[in-house]
C-alpha cells in the first residue's frame, strides 16, 4: 500500500467512525478540533523537549565537574595542596589513587612544607589548568577529612568531594616573550636536582635548546618562547622529549643568558616543575616550567649546591 492510500484509508476510517458515534457534529467542527488538539499537543511537547534540553545541560555540566577529580586521576596529575586559605605556598604534592563519591584519597610525592589546615577545614588543592563547560579551571576546594597526622597513613590525604572550582592566578612574574634565539641557551633534565645523583655539570643534557643542542639539527630547531624570574616556555620537537617527561614531572635546568655589558654568555641553574605540556606548531610541544629553586657553585667543593625558594 502507498503512503497516499494509506492517507486515505486513514481518513476513511475517521469519517466511518464520526458517522456512527457523533453523525450530528457537522465536519468542519471536527476538522478544527483536531487541528486545535493537534496544536496544543505540538506545544505541550515542545515545552516538554526545552525542559530536557534543560535539564540535560546541567546534568552534563554536573558530571562533568564530578569527574574531575577521577580525570586527574586516570591522568596521573601531580596536585598542590596550599599551605591555607591564606597561604599561597604548597605545603605538599600528591597524586590522588582513589576518586569515589564524597571522597578522594591522596598520596604525599613531596613535602615542601607542613600541612597547616587541621581536620575539618577547608583545603585548596591547585593542578594543571583543565577545560569544562563552564569554562577553563585550575583548582578545587575540599574537606580535609583526614590529614597525614590524624589519619592512619602518614602519606595519605583523605578529602571531601569538591566543594567549588576555580581558576587561580600562579604567574607572579610577567614572562617575556624570547624574539631572538642567539641570545639564550638551555640544558634540560627531567630529574629533581634534590634526589637525583646526576653530575649535571658534566652530564649530557636530555634535551638542549639551540647550541647545547645534542642531537645535531634535530635540538637547534628547539626554542625559548618566554622567560621570566618565575618560568620559562620552551617549543620542543616532539621526537627528542624523553618518555619521563610529563606534567608534574621536576627538571634541573641549565640556562645560559647573554650579557651585553661583559659580552658573554652568563649561567644560571634553576630546578623546577612542568606545569603543562601542550601541542604546539606541528611536530612541536609547548612546554611550561615553573621554577622552585637555584643552584650556586660552591667555593669548598666545586659542586653545586641546591635550595629551594
Amino acid at each position: 500500500m502507498t503512503l497516499q492510500e494509506t492517507i486515505s484509508s486513514l481518513g476513511q476510517t475517521v469519517t466511518d467512525l464520526r458517522q456512527q458515534f457523533i453523525p450530528d457534529v457537522p465536519p468542519e467542527v471536527i476538522r478544527y478540533g483536531s487541528a486545535a488538539l493537534l496544536g496544543v499537543l505540538a506545544l505541550t511537547l515542545l515545552i516538554f523537549a526545552l525542559k530536557m534540553l534543560r535539564s540535560g545541560n546541567g546534568k552534563n555540566g554536573s558530571s562533568t565537574y564530578t569527574d574531575i577529580p577521577r580525570s586527574l586521576q586516570q591522568d596521573g596529575v601531580v596536585v598542590d595542596l596550599l599551605n591555607g586559605p591564606d597561604d599561597e605556598n604548597v605545603s605538599v604534592r600528591c597524586v590522588i589513587t582513589s576518586a569515589m563519591s564524597g571522597k578522594i584519597k591522596c598520596e604525599i610525592i613531596e613535602r615542601l612544607d607542613v600541612i597547616k589546615a587541621t581536620q575539618g577545614k577547608q583545603i585548596v588543592c591547585i593542578f594543571a589548568p583543565m577545560k569544562t563547560e563552564t569554562g577553563k579551571i585550575n583548582s578545587f576546594t575540599a574537606t580535609l577529612v583526614e590529614s597525614d597526622r590524624s589519619g592512619r597513613k602518614t602519606d595519605r590525604l583523605v578529602l571531601s568531594a569538591p566543594t567549588s572550582y576555580g581558576l587561580i592566578p600562579r604567574r607572579k612574574h610577567t614572562r617575556k616573550r624570547v624574539a631572538d634565539q642567539q641570545f639564550i641557551r638551555v640544558k634540560l633534565w627531567v630529574a629533581s636536582p634534590y634526589s637525583s645523583d646526576i653530575s649535571f655539570e658534566d652530564a649530557t643534557p636530555q634535551i638542549g635548546v639551540n647550541s647545547f643542542a645534542t642531537d645535531g639539527p634535530n635540538q637547534t630547531i628547539n626554542a625559548v618562547v618566554n622567560i621570566s624570574n618565575g618560568g620559562m616556555g620552551l617549543s620542543i620537537q616532539n621526537r627528542v622529549i624523553p618518555e619521563t617527561c610529563a606534567v608534574g614531572a621536576m627538571v634541573a635546568i641549565n640556562l645560559f643568558m647573554f650579557n651585553f655589558k661583559e659580552k658573554t654568555f652568563k649561567p644560571y641553574w634553576y630546578s623546577g616543575q612542568i606545569r603543562t605540556m601542550k601541542e604546539g606548531r606541528p611536530g612541536f610541544t609547548r612546554m611550561g616550567i615553573e621554577f622552585d629553586g637555584m643552584a650556586e657553585t660552591s667555593d669548598e667543593t666545586g659542586h653545586l649546591r641546591w635550595s629551594k625558594f
